[in-house]
């Protein structure tokens, strides 16, 4: 199975910071669970049993889990 991986963009819009063309996330990539994912990245991760999130720079990445 190919890896499922997600982006600020996937985020509920809460965690979200800035305008159209300049958005980015305002919580750390560590604090990225599943429960502040938006609903359609939650159904995916649910349907996956795992993904990777990771910032716009590439360069932090968080594993998340759904509920158990």
């Amino acid at each position: 199975m190919a890896e499922v991986t997600l982006d600020p963009l996937d985020l509920k819009p809460e965690f979200l910071s800035g305008g159209k063309g300049n958005l980015d996330q305002n919580i750390s990539t560590r604090e990225v669970t599943f429960d502040k994912l938006n609903e359609k990245a939650q159904k995916i991760v649910l349907a996956a049993g795992r993904a990777v999130f990771y910032s716009w720079d590439k360069q932090r990445y968080n594993a998340v889990y759904p509920p158990k």
